[in-house]
């Protein structure tokens, strides 16, 4: 049944129910949509009124007349009667009409009331819904600072309404944050940045906003800025934060940070332009070494085009097949011989001619092109191994060294088993050359290819030893087979000094743990005279060859005594 036109339901209406059974008909002129409706009421009532007087006096009087019409006191009395009944029948009647009129108006109201009151809670429960979804669109979740669209909104609003004013804002990002993650589990990471967030809002003054973007990204606002040392001092501020150990969960360690900033206008007049110069320089805070501060400088954007210029020759080169594997010899301190070579990239530019590593390695590791280069040496280096074999050159060990994306990437150990098993060469004849710090990345998971790669016999190399972490903790668990002696221990050995002294612990502390000791960069006879007398294994370095193109080395392993005195 469709709502009548008073919005009243069925329950509501049953209420105005007269509780004359005579007069129960009344309120229907009231109720009935297909008769009336509350605006009409007056002149229905009235309409009425007026019907029911017209047909009285004329059917009362008919009546009266009728009954004594020669009777004139009779006829008196009987009008007398006639008029104190219609008097009182008109008033019970329009009692009963009126009161159900007032009836159907107080439900009404009443009605209303009840849904103003719910409008009221639908409107409160609104603006708290509205509130909350403020709160998820404006503020991370996790930490409960402003989110990245609040910070960006809020500077756009600074944008638009500045007259000539100074604000910075600080682009922040922890330094080597996902090793928390992959050691200690998202639960420790996600308390850190809690802690981090509430270390940093603590620090700020009350007209500084502090941000976080997302993941360990950061955005701090300062708007009260009077000079380039009152953003300076409160990078400094910031910094001394992470210059202390964090406890999470009983647990302690050190996290460091590295910061971008800008001023707006020197910086950039708009958003964009502002947000990638402080990327910018935070970037350039972590080339840098991390765990500092940088202020954004032309320069920088100068440094990112050639590096993605960089990146694209790199690209080519790799499509081209413009690198090439040189070859430095690895002598044997006892018998002066060649036992080894190590492996080394050089790109073969065809205008600019050789590029050495030092130009494009670092940015090749950045952008991940590196693992494609990794996999031609490696190839390439094996592929030269057989190659001698077959041609009757004296068996040696080939050494390739490896970066972070190769060793740690999950089927690294699949790849190397297939190049050994395509170009046919004995594992046992491979080393690869790893450092300390890209171990330390994650040990636990370097353990485990460490032991898989000795699994398959392949040999293994600590690179650069002395120059990382130098820990007996962490050396005694790492199945290595050789100890690489960093090259500025041995340009800085001279009598009594303190490179001397460590050299000759790391060669006596190697084969207590019957390693080989390899000593790079040896370049004068003193050097090698040194390492002789501590008997060091193996030698390598610009004294005896530098790394030399195929052709050259093969000379020189046809002679492989050449070096004898």
């Amino acid at each position: 049944m469709e709502n009548n036109k008073y919005g009243i339901d069925s329950k509501e209406s049953s209420e105005v129910k007269p509780s004359k059974k005579g007069i129960r008909i009344l309120p229907l002129f009231f109720m009935s949509e297909k008769i009336c409706c509350i605006k009409y009421a007056p002149l229905i009532i009235s309409l009425i009124y007026l019907a029911f007087g017209c047909m009285w006096i004329f059917y009362s009087d008919n009546i009266i007349t009728g009954y004594a019409a020669n009777d004139v006191n009779t006829l008196k009395n009987l009008q007398t009667y006639k008029g104190w009944f219609y008097v009182l029948f008109t008033a019970v009647m329009l009692y009963f009409m009126i009161k159900s009129l007032v009836k159907i108006i107080q439900i009404k109201e009443e009605s209303r009331e009840r849904s103003y009151k719910k409008l009221l809670e639908s409107e409160n429960k609104l603006k708290k819904s509205m509130k909350e979804l403020k709160k998820f669109a404006y503020y991370d979740f996790l930490t409960g600072l402003p989110n990245r669209r609040f910070m960006l909104e809020k500077i756009e609003d600074i944008l638009k309404t500045s007259n000539n004013i100074k604000f910075s804002f600080l682009f922040l990002d922890l330094d080597n944050f996902k090793m928390v993650n992959d050691i200690m589990g998202h639960d420790y990471g996600d308390q850190l940045l809690k802690n981090i967030a509430s270390e940093l809002k603590n620090c700020m003054d009350e007209s500084d906003i502090v941000g976080r973007l997302g993941g360990d990204e950061f955005l701090i606002l300062l708007s009260n800025i009077y000079s380039k040392d009152t953003i300076e001092n409160k990078a400094k501020s910031i910094m001394n934060l992470f210059s202390r150990q964090w406890n999470i969960c009983g647990k302690e360690f050190f996290i460091t940070a590295s910061i971008g900033m800008v001023i707006y206008p020197f910086d950039g007049t708009d958003l964009q332009t502002l947000y990638k110069n402080a990327d910018t320089a935070m970037y350039q805070a972590k080339e840098k070494g991390k765990n500092c501060f940088l202020f954004f400088c032309q320069d920088m954007n100068d440094k990112v085009s050639e590096k993605m210029e960089m990146e694209n020759k790199i690209r080519k080169a790799i499509k081209n097949r413009e690198f090439v594997v040189y070859y430095q010899p690895q002598i044997d301190i006892e018998t002066m011989e060649i036992k080894g070579v190590e492996a080394l990239v050089r790109w073969n530019h065809p205008t600019e001619g050789i590029i050495q590593p030092a130009k494009f390695i670092p940015i090749a590791e950045a952008s991940g092109q590196i693992v494609e280069i990794d996999e031609f040496v490696m190839r390439t280096a094996c592929k030269q191994l057989k190659a001698w074999i077959a041609s009757g050159i004296k068996t040696i060990t080939i050494s390739v060294n490896l970066t972070s994306k190769d060793f740690l990437h999950e089927n690294f150990t699949v790849g190397l088993n297939e190049i050994i098993k395509d170009t046919g060469i004995e594992a046992n004849y491979l080393e690869l050359e790893i450092t300390e710090s890209l171990v330390m990345k994650d040990l636990d998971v370097a353990l485990g290819i460490l032991k898989n790669l000795k699994a398959i016999g392949v040999k293994m190399s600590l690179d650069d030893f002395g120059t990382g972490y130098s820990s007996l903790n962490y050396l005694k668990k790492l199945p290595i087979d050789t100890i690489k002696i960093d090259k500025s221990f041995m340009n800085e050995i001279t009598e009594d000094s303190k490179e001397e002294a460590i050299a000759e612990s790391i060669i006596a502390l190697a084969h207590k743990m019957n390693l080989t000791v390899i000593a790079e960069g040896i370049e004068t006879k003193k050097q090698l005279e040194f390492i002789k007398e501590h008997k060091c294994d193996k030698a390598q370095g610009y004294y005896f060859s530098k790394p030399i193109p195929v052709e050259e080395i093969e000379k020189l392993l046809s002679f492989p005594s050449v070096y004898k005195s």
